[in-house]
């Protein structure tokens, strides 16, 4: 531990507890673990281009690791790759070896299919857009193909909003833009061609210089058009001058193999009526195209439900109960919301927890955050081993639960005792980012060991990625005081709920991996014992 002098109002012999050495290793590491061979290390390192950095690939299990780390950290199309490195290096030793000999591999193949899966998504899009600018005779440029649908549906309320020949396309433009995003989704599937279709009939059906028959024509080719566009085929005079029962064969050859669409055309080419083959282009491939996006659809959430499950199954094994709440949240929610979850949400989480039924529980209890990271601090009470910290069903600042934390202070010169509470991945500090919670410091009327000035000397520390910490940042609450526990002693109040809130902003850019909650006092001894509620990092 280094050793730092306090500052004025604490004697100059005394020192406090601060980290070890940049990646401390866990307190586990004391075990012995598996270690990878150096095959196998340059295995993984020529999957990412490294094979010929021999230093590397002859590190220890977890150096190695955190060189893969440092290599993909800040690469987004690696960030599969990043969090796994992380939960691994800052976690037990065995997972270090995991991740060289399984879990990278898995981590690698999942960013590849997440961007496989945006790319099909995006080209999904684009054949929609793409077909729904068609229908009023749009070429879908970059700006209708590029931005959320929000956006498309602006751009194309504001290119018909002067235009005479598409007013049903406008209101229905009007009222997607004005609408939910399942309305903004509806108008581009199908509500925009459906519009630009009411509104062509509507201008046939006005042209007094037309015969009927002629009317008819103009009708029948004007669906083929709509039809086509809305399966992406190439809109020729050629094509729309084919017999509808021809057009049909055109389709059929077109389409995917086993799609509705193809289903559907094939069916209507079977039969020979002219009746069927009208149907078929004015409305059922239409139909056949929404039956296909919606058995697209359930495919996609089955298997984004799969993968939530394997999210949530290696964060359990990782202890990393944030992350098994947040997934647990996203399946219980909408297929929208689960599929935000998978694209964006996972990368980007909070933590908000009062220790109740349904929150998220501590990953540990009463277990020491790194090696020597207790000094001089014992069970406060009966036999004890050590200091506690763990939930206890003790009321809280809002609820019947709280986090309690309790130990003996046996030195006046140098004492401390950092207790790790929560494995944390994917909470990466913004420059809005705050750390609050509410602490209770109790008296001696709790227990008769307790000082209660010693009750103070707490307060939660956070580990990050590249192997700092908030307690050494010099960052300072909101009322002046380090986040450091040494500095909140004598800060918070004894028998009263007390809210800590540390802004994080200037630390941003940074990766949370564990929540720590520690006592350090040099200058007294004696007991100690609190609560903490409502822990939250969030903007």
């Amino acid at each position: 531990m280094k050793k730092l002098i306090l500052a004025a109002g604490l004697a100059g012999s005394l020192v406090l507890g601060t980290a070890a050495a940049t990646f401390a290793a866990p307190a586990s590491a004391v075990l012995a673990a598996a270690s990878a061979s150096y095959d196998q290390k340059l295995a993984v390192a020529v999957k990412f281009g490294l094979g010929d950095d021999f230093a590397l690939i002859e590190k220890l299990d977890r150096d190695f690791v955190i060189g893969i780390w440092d290599h993909v950290k800040d690469n987004p199309d690696q960030v599969e790759v990043r969090v796994a490195a992380e939960t691994a290096f800052t976690s037990d030793p065995d997972l270090s070896y995991e991740f060289i000999t399984v879990e990278v591999f898995a981590a690698f193949d999942r960013d590849v299919e997440r961007e496989r899966a945006e790319a099909e998504t995006k080209r999904a899009s684009d054949l929609a857009r793409t077909a729904a600018a068609a229908s009023i005779d749009v070429v879908a440029d970059a700006a209708l193909l590029d931005g959320n649908d929000t956006d498309f549906v602006r751009l194309i309320w504001e290119r018909v909003a002067e235009d005479v020949k598409w007013p049903k396309v406008k209101a229905a433009a009007r009222t997607a833009r004005d609408g939910s995003d399942t309305d903004r989704t509806a108008f581009i599937a199908n509500g925009m061609a459906d519009a630009a279709r009411q509104d062509i009939d509507d201008r046939i059906a006005a042209d007094e210089a037309k015969t009927e028959a002629e009317k008819a024509a103009e009708r029948a080719r004007a669906a083929k058009k709509l039809a086509a566009n809305r399966i992406g085929l190439t809109v020729t005079e050629e094509l729309l001058d084919l017999p509808d029962r021809d057009f049909i064969i055109k389709v059929w050859n077109h389409t995917a193999a086993g799609s509705e669409v193809q289903a559907a055309a094939i069916a209507a080419t079977r039969s020979l009526d002219p009746a069927v083959w009208k149907a078929y282009i004015d409305t059922g491939l239409h139909q056949a195209v929404d039956r296909d996006i919606q058995i697209a659809l359930d495919r996609k959430y089955q298997a984004d439900k799969t993968l939530a499950q394997q999210i949530k199954a290696t964060a359990a094994k990782n202890k990393d109960l944030n992350l098994v709440h947040w997934t647990d949240k996203a399946l219980a929610g909408t297929p929208d919301q689960l599929d935000t979850f998978l694209r964006v949400g996972q990368y980007d989480l909070d933590l908000n927890t009062s220790f109740g039924t349904g929150d998220v529980q501590p990953s540990w209890s009463n277990t020491v955050a790194w090696a020597n990271g207790i000094v001089n601090v014992a069970g406060i009470c009966c036999k004890l081993t050590g200091p506690e910290l763990g939930v206890r069903t003790e009321p809280g600042h809002t609820g019947a639960t709280s986090l309690m934390y309790a130990g003996l202070d046996n030195s006046a010169t140098k004492s401390y005792a950092y207790l790790k509470s929560m494995a944390l991945s994917r909470i990466t500090i913004k420059p809005t980012t705050k750390l609050s919670y509410w602490i209770y410091p109790q008296a001696n009327t709790v227990r008769p060991e307790v000082k209660p000035a010693n009750s103070t000397c707490v307060a939660i520390d956070l580990l990050f990625s590249d192997g700092k910490n908030l307690r050494d940042s010099g960052l300072k609450d909101t009322r002046g005081n380090r986040a450091h526990p040494a500095f909140q002693c004598n800060k918070v109040t004894v028998g009263k709920w007390n809210e800590v809130v540390v802004p994080l902003g200037a630390l941003a850019g940074k990766k949370v991996t564990t929540l720590v909650v520690a006592y350090d006092q040099p200058a007294a001894t004696g007991g100690y014992r609190g609560l903490i509620d409502d822990v939250r990092i969030a903007d």
